[in-house]
């Protein structure tokens, strides 16, 4: 399997860009396609949670029939614990919750449940027709075992037995039919002590999206961070060969080390997974957490990516799936190479350097080195040009016009004003350099002008996002206490919300050729709103 993840969570793409991608995919070498559509499509199950403009079902399964002429075995995916907030977002559904006041897990508890996620999945074998294998989620469940019915039978029986039950009990009826349930793996390698009880028939998609070949470090899932006592969704532990425990060294210590070679094996649960009796795809990323809202950190999901197709095409796995979070709202555009990636390994490439060189040469004739310096430089991230900083997650809120102003009141009273303030002078001398060297790019290359379009307004946007953020911290006295501004000060408000707006209308232009108006609308004012309303604060006169 050779696959690619199209995740319309945040994204709902436009049916026109989808088809030109899945025959650009298809030329790669992709023979399937992970359909996570949650509220791009009109469900009669969960009617409340269809977007304003969600594919009607005929319009998707024209999708699904041009993907198989293309060759692309299409899975469905359907969330089925955690990764719920489209849903439990509504009253209607406010029950199913683990927890009353959060909107991102069921509970699997909750008699309710079953039978609401299995009409959903029968509504999905119907809409996608004859399938191999159905996705049903089953990762970052964030509240697992905190309400009471749950609580109880975990005390009885153990949390690691409460998710493996739920997912035996949703998976049951696909068995039944002779499809394979996949499900992603983390919460099975976090809950290892019931592991003997998850149906082999399972397949586990193993996702790791921070580590590489020669990184140092390996990914323990069993240490999940704890914030405020709720575990968070990049909630596995890095760690050092040396830092793991003895406990972890006699779990994993054959995988981690295979041969008895010095170096560890970073993706070395696919192995741990495989040898307990799993079929296992091992999956990266183009765009996770950590990237910046207008490009990727592109070092590390280059590296990512290769080692991780090198691991999944070879041995005892059954493939490799890119994965890409549209809630980072950068376009595919912008991780074509990642996406090169697994052919190159298919093909027998070898080194991440001869891959880059590859890579240039086919998209621009040449020019490896100022491509990719430029890519490095925009991988960086500072105030306002990431998720969190921008008020904005996978559950789509309101961002309040006051977000900028009150994120500068908390970092003043962190004392951290000088700190950010100077990391966005450093990102600000990065982006311009990469912006430079684009344009440079621009004018001597012999192809590939419109790749570099996509990453010249992103560099546009990152150093203007820098340079405002960096005002707007200086300005922090004047934006909290909504203390006018001298006339100077003002005008270089004024200044900036004119670029800013300027940007905006740019990026919307090119968005529009890529995402359907209502949910383009809530990306862009994402990625603008924040910093445009606190401008709109500075520039008024008091």
């Amino acid at each position: 399997m050779i696959g690619f993840h199209i995740d319309m969570n945040m994204a709902h793409y436009r049916s026109e860009y989808l088809r030109q991608w899945l025959r650009d995919l298809a030329r790669q070498g992709y023979d399937t396609i992970l359909w996570e559509v949650e509220s791009s499509v009109a469900w009669q199950t969960c009617p409340e949670c269809a977007a304003p403009d969600a594919f009607t079902k005929n319009q998707f399964k024209a999708l699904l029939a041009e993907c198989r002429l293309l060759g692309l075995e299409p899975i469905p995916l359907l969330q089925t614990i955690g990764h719920a907030e489209y849903v439990l977002r509504h009253e209607q559904y406010a029950h199913l919750r683990e927890l009353p006041e959060r909107t991102d897990q069921y509970c699997p508890r909750n008699p309710d449940l079953l039978p609401f996620l299995h009409r959903w999945i029968e509504e999905y074998l119907a809409l996608f027709g004859a399938v191999r294998y159905f996705h049903i989620g089953a990762d970052e469940a964030m509240s697992l075992g905190r309400c009471q019915a749950c609580a109880a039978y975990a005390g009885e029986h153990s949390v690691a037995r409460l998710y493996v039950d739920h997912v035996n009990a949703v998976a049951r009826p696909l068995l039944k039919r002779g499809i394979t349930p996949v499900i992603w793996a983390d919460m099975a390698l976090g809950h290892r002590e019931a592991l003997d009880q998850l149906a082999r028939d399972i397949m586990l998609f193993d996702w790791r999206y921070d580590v590489y070949r020669g990184c140092g470090v390996v990914p323990v899932w069993e240490r999940m961070h704890r914030r405020d006592g709720a575990v968070q969704a990049h909630a596995s532990s890095l760690v050092r060969p040396a830092e793991l425990t003895p406990e972890e060294n006699a779990a994993f210590g054959a995988c981690l080390f295979p041969g008895g070679q010095a170096e560890p094996d970073p993706f070395y649960t696919a192995d741990f997974l495989a040898a307990q009796g799993f079929k296992v795809v091992t999956c990266s990323s183009g765009s996770s957490y950590g990237d910046n809202v207008f490009s990727p950190r592109d070092r590390l999901h280059t590296a990512n990516v290769l080692d991780s197709a090198r691991k999944g095409l070879g041995g005892r796995m059954h493939g490799t799936v890119v994965t890409s979070w549209s809630v980072h709202l950068f376009p595919w555009e912008l991780q074509a190479a990642y996406l090169a990636a697994p052919s190159f390994v298919k093909a027998g490439g070898a080194s991440l350097d001869a891959f880059r060189n590859d890579f240039a040469r086919e998209r621009f004739g040449g020019q490896a080195e100022d491509f990719w310096r430029a890519c490095e430089l925009l991988s960086g991230t500072c105030l306002f040009t990431y998720t969190s900083s921008l008020g904005f997650d996978k559950s789509c809120p309101e961002v309040p016009a006051n977000h900028a102003a009150a994120t500068i009141e908390r970092i003043r009273a962190e004392g951290r004003l000088q700190q950010e303030a100077q990391l966005c002078g450093a990102r600000l001398a990065e982006y311009t350099e990469a912006l430079e060297l684009i344009k440079g790019l621009e004018a001597s290359v012999r192809r590939g002008q419109e790749l570099l379009k996509f990453w010249k307004l992103a560099a546009r946007n990152l150093a203007n996002r820098a340079e405002v953020s960096a005002y707007l911290l200086a300005h922090a006295e004047n934006l909290i206490r909504g203390a006018a501004l001298d006339a100077q000060d003002m005008q270089r408000a004024r200044i900036h919300l004119a670029r800013v707006r300027a940007l905006r209308r740019d990026t919307d232009e090119l968005y529009a050729k890529m995402v359907r108006p209502h949910r383009r609308a809530l990306m862009i004012g994402y990625m603008f709103g924040a910093v445009e309303q606190a401008l709109i604060a500075l520039a008024s006169e008091k």
